[in-house]
């Protein structure tokens, strides 16, 4: 079971569970009530790709495809794969045996390449040390859905009677103002989720629903903000 460390709008913290959403599928691929089995198989070889072959016969080589077939290796084409390994290629097509250098390129908004630099190792802030901080910062539901474009929905559950109340008090409150409000990682609640060392930072939004005596707390992840195009030309 995965924990998140939560405070609320009182400086309340508890630990509780989180779960991803499990949904429904919307259709089965395949026969009625027969079970779908996807296998692979090998469709080509090394010597068989376009590149090489267009290297082998040059001029010639849209007559070969017609007269020879020599795309198609008969004895290899077919072959049932039952399992393979990564391997890493250079631009040049070569085995590499050691890992490549990566390099962090940074784009400019206008898209030209503005800075390349060695990724900078940035931990994860969502732990047991820090709680993840509600900020009171709240907006319409209507707003956020237009607003932002989610990446992931997370549940946050309740571990013991005492964190069911504490977690129903936040989806209630949610729920009536019909309001998300941001949450926040690090000492003051202002710093994106990072779930994980080196993860994508997250815009944090609760939302809740309440039914009865039941209740959904649902936290909505966001990495990309929705903005309106100016229609005005730049001077």
């Amino acid at each position: 079971m995965r924990k998140l460390h939560l405070m609320n709008k009182e400086n309340r913290d508890a630990t509780v569970a989180i779960s991803s959403l499990k949904y429904e599928k919307p259709f089965e691929m395949g026969i009625p009530n027969k079970e779908l089995n996807f296998k692979r198989y090998l469709s080509a070889t090394q010597e068989n790709l376009h590149k090489n072959l267009a290297s082998l016969y040059g001029d010639n080589y849209s007559s070969k495809l017609i007269e020879e077939d020599p795309e198609i290796d008969i004895e290899a084409i077919g072959k049932f794969i039952s399992g393979s390994d990564v391997v890493y290629l250079s631009s040049k097509g070569e085995l590499l045996y050691s890992p490549p250098k990566t390099v962090e390129v940074i784009i400019a908004p206008d898209g030209t390449e503005k800075e390349r630099r060695s990724p900078e190792d940035i931990p994860g802030n969502v732990d047991d040390e820090l709680p993840v901080r509600w900020t009171g910062k709240k907006m319409p539901k209507s707003k956020v859905a237009v607003k932002f474009a989610f990446k992931r929905t997370i549940q946050i559950k309740h571990v013991d009677g005492l964190t069911f109340d504490y977690l129903f008090d936040m989806a209630k409150e949610l729920q009536d103002e019909d309001v998300m409000v941001l949450v926040g990682a690090g000492q003051k609640g202002n710093e994106p989720l990072i779930f994980q060392a080196n993860g994508m930072p997250y815009r944090g939004f609760l939302e809740g629903r309440v039914d009865g005596k039941k209740y959904q707390l649902l936290l909505h992840l966001s990495n990309m903000e929705l903005k309106r195009i100016s229609s005005e030309p730049k001077k």
